[in-house]
């Protein structure tokens, strides 16, 4: 048992890294070949499939560059073909040495294009009721179902027709499944990012303690005029089902 482990194991990598490390004895360099072709077409074939607006950004050879120092440089920790978006993601992030050809927003492009898989495949519920229009409600959290994101780079306009070379964040951004399984991605403004982000950090808070620490937080707005805005802003946020109700009234 232990022979064929070490056989095993050597195999792995001699399809990760076919240059350097020597495949077991006695296997045929024909059959070699497909397998190692078959190994790394399936990644290419995930991370294509998954960051469609990065790959238009590169040339066919480099785009296979790309994957292929993911593939040799990588240590995937889950076993999982759904999570090769992830661990590519924190591969740029954390381990990849960008060359000067490469965009300076990959890390953040990759991430925006990840999060749609990610929510789309999660498997956290709101953590809360989703609000019926016009029912009062006492307390609210933001759903497990929300991200709140921030970038440095306009990742949602990113094309090939637009290329920034400058940050010019940051842009505000949270994304949602609603209960009809849809992600869907909606822009905000700091005053919005900065509200969102206080109810996550509480985990649970009611409209008053809310509307008290965007007074604090926003001193220059007369009262009336931004308890008006908060309040509009969470039903804006409850209707996206960005926010859901925890405690609600009967009437």
């Amino acid at each position: 048992m232990q022979k064929f482990s070490a056989l095993q194991q050597q195999f792995a990598k001699h399809l990760k890294h076919p240059e350097l490390e020597p495949a077991p004895a006695g296997l045929e360099e024909r059959r070699l070949s497909i397998y190692r072709d078959l190994f790394f077409n399936n990644i290419v074939g995930f991370l294509s499939n998954g960051f469609p607006v990065l790959q238009s950004l590169y040339e066919q050879d480099e785009w296979l560059d790309l994957c292929r120092a993911f593939y040799h440089q990588h240590g995937c920790r889950s076993p999982y073909f759904v999570d090769i978006s992830k661990e590519f993601v924190e591969f740029l992030a954390n381990e990849y040495q960008p060359l000067a050809t490469d965009p300076p927003f990959m890390a953040e492009l990759a991430h925006y294009e990840w999060v749609e898989l990610a929510l789309s495949i999660s498997k956290e519920d709101p953590g809360g009721g989703y609000w019926q229009e016009g029912k009062p409600y006492t307390t609210l959290k933001v759903s497990e179902l929300a991200w709140l994101l921030s970038y440095q780079f306009p990742v949602h306009k990113i094309c090939t027709e637009f290329y920034p070379q400058q940050a010019d964040g940051p842009w505000y951004f949270v994304v949602c499944r609603d209960e009809q399984d849809e992600v869907r991605f909606t822009e905000i403004d700091q005053v919005n990012a900065y509200l969102l982000n206080y109810i996550e950090q509480q985990g649970e808070v009611n409209l008053m303690s809310l509307n008290e620490q965007m007074h604090q937080a926003l001193p220059q707005y007369p009262p009336e005029q931004l308890e008006q805005q908060v309040n509009q802003a969470v039903q804006r946020f409850l209707l996206k089902r960005i926010l859901v109700v925890v405690h609600q009234e009967d009437s």
